[in-house]
């Protein structure tokens, strides 16, 4: 099942994917954040905190591997 991810000021809510209900939601202040599958609200925001958290871990990643790579060439030039 799909929920459509809600916000307003720092509440996250997970409410079942159906624009009207949606809409609703917007008129009243939320804001969309995405769309995800899950089997329940819990998890839809779960999902949505694991996909964040992948999204970081990428870039952190590369630029550990990047630091000995700098360090060796910085050595090698000086």
């Amino acid at each position: 099942m799909d929920f459509y991810i809600l916000k307003k000021q720092q509440e996250l809510i997970a409410i079942p994917a159906s624009e009207n209900n949606c809409k609703q939601y917007l008129d009243s202040g939320y804001f969309y954040i995405d769309k995800v599958a899950a089997c329940n609200e819990t998890n839809a925001l779960k999902a949505l905190q694991a996909k964040q958290t992948k999204t970081l871990k990428l870039p952190l990643l590369m630029a550990l591997l990047a630091l000995p790579v700098i360090f060796a060439a910085w050595y090698n030039l000086t």
